[in-house]
This record gives C-alpha cells, structure tokens and sequence, in this order.
C-alpha cells in the first residue's frame, strides 16, 4: 500500500517545493504588477496577486457563517487542505490498484493544492506569475499550482476515458476475478 504510493507523493512534494520556489523568485524579482521577460509564444512574467481560485474566479468571495463574516480564502485554504487529505488517503489506501498515469495525475492535483494552500494560509492569497497573452488573447495569470491542477485533472479525465473505452472494459472483464 504504503510503496505504491511513495513515488507519487514524492513527486507531490518535489512540485510544491517547485510552486513554492518560483513564487519566493517571483516576489523577490519581480515588482509587483510589473510585466517582465518574454519567455516566448506568448509567456511572460507577470507578478500578480489572487485571492481567488485557479484563474482569479471567486477573488471575491465572502461566507457569513453564524454571525462572523469569514474571508473566503481562509475557506479556500481549508479546502485545499480538506482535498488534499483525501487525496493523500485515497493514495495510500488504494495506490496499488491505481495505473500509473492515475497516480501521477492524482499526485499533480495534489501538489497544485497544497502549493496554492500554503500561499492563502500564510499570505491571504496566492502568488502569480505565469501570463500568456497573444494578440487580443489574454489569459488569466496563474501558478506552478495551477498548472499542475489543470494538468492532473486532465490526466484524470484521459484515464477515466480510457478505462471506458470498449477494448479498455474488455480487457479488465477479462482479468477480473469473479465473484
């Protein structure tokens, strides 16, 4: 149980300190607001701040609870951490039985949300820097983090097409035990 996941959550580990280390190069480089080098078709750096989700959605976001109004990013901090622990859980107890493109895909959302987690736990919002804009094109700047989540996801949606594929379903009715 536990060696199945070790790789994945290592490599976890190893993007977070990635996400974490371009953001501390990013704040220590690079005013803030400031465009600076073009990294080519059409990326550049763009220290920004968002307190937010993934792609500044919900930076405004505020919940009464009770009579306190909470800041929505504590809430989106907490919930990083919630779905990291499940993701965490869900490695240890079934990265046996997961293929390898699950775990891996499993271990970019995982370091996506925990890098996010730490900037909204300790600052209040996360770090950005990652802006591609071509002509009137202009995408929302974004993270380390954020790539990884959008990438992890995608790789969970081409797993979970492969394993619905006709020759995919066959394959695993064949190697099942019965029941």
């Amino acid at each position: 149980m536990v060696r199945s996941s070790a790789l994945p959550l290592a490599l976890a580990v190893a993007l977070v300190a990635l996400d974490q280390w371009t953001k501390g190069w990013v704040v220590a480089t690079i005013p803030l607001g400031v465009r600076e080098a073009s990294l080519g078709l059409g990326f550049h750096l763009t220290h920004t701040r968002n307190p937010g989700v993934a792609f500044g959605f919900l930076r405004d976001l505020q919940l009464i609870v009770g009579p306190v109004l909470v800041d929505g990013t504590v809430v989106l901090g907490l919930l990083n951490l919630v779905v990291s622990g499940a993701i965490v859980f869900y490695l240890v107890m079934r990265g046996s039985k997961l293929g390898t493109l699950t775990r891996v895909a499993l271990a970019l959302v995982l370091a996506g949300a925990l890098g996010n987690a730490v900037d909204r736990i300790q600052l209040g919002y996360v770090i950005d820097f990652i802006h591609f804009q071509v002509g009137a094109f202009d995408f929302p700047v974004f993270n380390v983090a954020d790539a990884c989540v959008v990438i992890g996801a995608g790789l969970l949606l081409l797993t979970s097409l492969r394993r619905d594929a006709p020759g995919e379903r066959a394959a695993t009715e064949r190697t099942a035990p019965e029941r």
